[in-house]
Formats: structure tokens, C-alpha cells, sequence
């Protein structure tokens, strides 16, 4: 197993920057910290000039490499200098109390609306320029996850009332509701133009709902603890058990393909699925972040982690000779990584400070990569 050193950065350290560089009166500061596997971690300050970085501790190097992006190193911890982004775009979730944050969210492609929900089973919308266009309130506990319809102008919600609702983002109706689960919803995919949907939850189960007649197609008895997360794939329906394993069926034959992990083993808390490399991706509520080949499900490909925080999110950014996932955690990490014979992450998105990433959503970018969103347990929703 690869267990990475990386640095962590204050989250609102472009403030220092711009501060520093338009000559406001004051110290313009802002702290790193860089965490490295059998090594004390290292904790210092970066002060901002016009023209310079200066780190107190030269153990830790730091360069400015744009109004939102650093490179930082730690040549002395064997830290390879990485990209850390600080957000594009921020969506302020008003209507969510700060101390719950923002539990579920999700943004249509392109990303022109917002969906996000928290701790008081109400949802709202909001457009990406800040403004609150509609609350979707019915649900009778936390919201758990939602999702946009591939119209963008319905949503679909779970939460720990155990239902699953379908609301139209424009008037805040909620033509149906899908009952059958016997504990909380936990997640949900969306199958093709939305004819059907899948859930998951507590129960253990996932089920598969057709949503014109709101009846239950096909219920699969996937373990008997949760199900945490699922990922839905034409191929493959991947769910991930709180038992410890990642459980893949064919959802055209509805019969299991394979099994990785093992009972008994840390909880798989997250779950990717690569169908054009076929690999398997779960992430462990110890940190753990694990890599399996379908064509070779016997043994674990690759695994890696950054600290002991539990990976709360895993979703795919491409599909190309080598992997690339981006990663979120329980104490407010948010990366890329590339996959081959060994993990390199590429990129690292600051803006949670320790809050823990509750979802990451990906949507089309002309840039060199997808648009990443992202939200923890504050009331943002932000954009790298």
C-alpha cells in the first residue's frame, strides 16, 4: 500500500495574496502544514509580498502560480511539489444553517442550478450565481442525497425518513414519492433519461424503481448491514457495504459478478466504477482507498491513503488509459489522483478547511479537465 505525505493550506489563503499584492496595510499570512508517513508534521507560515512567497520554515517551499493556485513542496518529508486550487465559483446555500452544512448536492450539466439539502429534510434550489429559486420541503428527516434528472428541471431526493421524492425544481411540487426501504436512504443513481431510478440504504438493500407508476422493479438483498454508496453503470450496478466488501451485479442478468474486500473488513464508505479500464474503486472508512481489476478480481491492483480520515467520496473525473478519481475525505481533503502501477495525485482543491466533503459532482469543462464541485458540512457549495 502507497501512504502519501501531502500539505494542507489555509483555505482562504488568496485573500492573503490579493491583500499582499495590492499593497493593503498589514501582514498578509497564511499557515501550512505538511503531514508525511513515520515523520513529525511540520506547521508554518507563509507571508505574502507583492512579488514573493516567504516561508518561515525552508523545509516547505511555496510558489505563486496564479490568483487561485500553489505549489507547494516538502523536499525535506519527500512531499512532491503539487497544484492546490482554491475555488473558482462559490454558491452560498443560505438557507442551510451553518452548523448542519450541506449534506447532499447537485448541480446540472452545464452547471447552471443548484440542488442541496442538509439536516432539516428540506432541499433548495439555488442558480449558480447565488440567487434561491425554490424550496422542495417534504421529506420527514436529514436529507441524504439528491440528484437532477437529466432535464435539470426535476430532482431526486433520499433521505433518513427512509423515502424517495421527485420534485420539479420550478415550482417546488412533489408529484411522487417511492416507499419501501426500512431504514435510511443512503444514495442514488439515476438510470439513462430517468424512466428509472436505483437506491440504496441502510437496510442493506438496493432497489431499482420505475418512476411513471412508482413501483418497485426489483429489489436486490445486497447485505445485512448498509449499503453506503452505489455507482450505476449499463454493465455493472456497484454498491459498497458497511460489512467491509464492494459488491458488483449485472444489473441486465441481476446476478453477482464479483466481490471485493472481505467481511469483517473496514467499511467501504465509497464507491467508482471505471467501465472502459474495468476497474473497481472503493474507499474505506479507515483512510484506505482500494483498486480492483475486474479481469483479475483475485487480488488488489492498488491502494493508497493520505491519513486515516474516512473517504467519504469517490467519483470519476476520466476514462482514458490511466484512471483519474477525484477524492474526498472526513477531514476535508479534495484530490485528484491518476491510477496506473502506482497512484500520483495531480491536483488538490482547497477551500474546507477539517470539514468533512459530503459530495463531489462532476460536469463538462473546455478546460484540461472537468469542472469540479464540491460541498462539506458548512453551507457552501464550491466550484474548482
Amino acid at each position: 500500500m502507497q501512504v502519501l505525505g501531502y500539505i494542507a493550506v489555509q483555505p482562504d489563503w488568496p485573500i492573503d495574496v490579493a491583500n499582499a499584492q495590492n499593497d493593503v496595510e498589514g501582514e498578509h499570512k497564511f499557515w501550512v502544514s505538511a503531514y508525511a508517513p513515520a515523520e513529525p508534521s511540520l506547521h508554518t507560515t507563509v507571508r505574502a509580498t507583492a512579488d514573493a512567497l516567504l516561508v518561515d520554515d525552508a523545509r516547505i517551499e511555496a510558489q505563486l502560480v496564479s490568483a487561485r493556485q500553489l505549489r507547494l513542496s516538502s523536499p525535506a518529508l519527500s512531499i512532491p511539489p503539487g497544484v492546490y486550487t482554491a475555488p473558482s465559483l462559490t454558491v452560498a446555500c443560505t438557507q442551510i444553517a451553518r452548523g448542519t452544512g450541506v449534506r447532499a448536492f447537485d448541480v446540472t450539466r452545464p452547471g447552471g442550478l443548484v440542488v442541496a439539502g442538509g439536516d432539516d429534510g428540506a432541499l433548495d434550489v439555488y442558480e449558480t450565481h447565488g440567487t434561491h429559486r425554490v424550496r422542495l420541503d417534504g421529506h420527514l428527516g436529514d436529507i441524504t442525497a439528491c440528484m437532477f434528472f437529466p432535464s435539470g428541471q426535476v430532482v431526486l431526493s433520499g433521505a433518513t425518513d427512509m423515502q424517495i421524492k421527485i420534485w420539479s425544481a420550478c415550482d417546488g411540487s412533489n408529484p411522487v414519492t417511492l416507499v419501501g426501504h426500512t431504514g435510511a436512504v443512503t444514495d442514488l443513481c439515476i438510470i439513462g433519461v430517468g424512466k428509472l431510478v436505483v437506491s440504496a440504504a441502510k437496510d442493506g438493500r438496493v432497489k431499482v424503481w420505475e418512476c411513471g407508476t412508482s413501483s418497485c422493479l426489483h429489489t436486490y438483498d445486497v447485505s445485512v448491514d448498509p449499503v453506503n454508496a452505489i455507482w450505476y453503470d449499463e454493465s455493472a450496478l456497484v454498491a459498497a457495504c458497511e460489512d467491509g466488501r464492494v459488491v458488483v451485479i449485472d444489473p441486465r442478468s441481476k446476478v453477482v459478478r464479483a466481490e471485493f474486500g472481505a467481511k469483517g473488513g473496514p467499511p467501504m464508505r465509497s464507491v467508482a466504477f471505471d467501465a472502459q479500464n474495468q476497474l473497481v474503486i472503493g474507499g474505506r472508512a479507515d483512510g484506505v482507498v482500494c483498486v480492483w481489476d475486474m479481469d483479475n478480481p483475485g487480488d488488489t491492483k492498488l491502494s493508497f491513503c493520505r491519513g486515516h480520515a474516512a473517504v467519504s467520496v469517490i467519483r470519476l473525473v476520466s476514462q482514458s488509459n490511466v484512471s483519474h478519481i477525484c477524492v474526498g475525505t472526513e477531514d476535508g481533503q479534495l484530490y485528484i489522483a491518476a491510477l496506473s502501477d502506482s497512484v500520483t495525485v495531480i491536483e488538490d482543491m482547497v477551500a474546507f478547511d477539517v470539514n468533512p466533503i459530503t459530495q463531489i459532482r462532476i460536469t463538462p469543462s473546455t478546460a484540461s479537465r472537468p469542472h469540479i464541485w464540491a460541498a462539506a458540512q458548512d453551507s457552501r457549495v464550491c466550484s474548482f
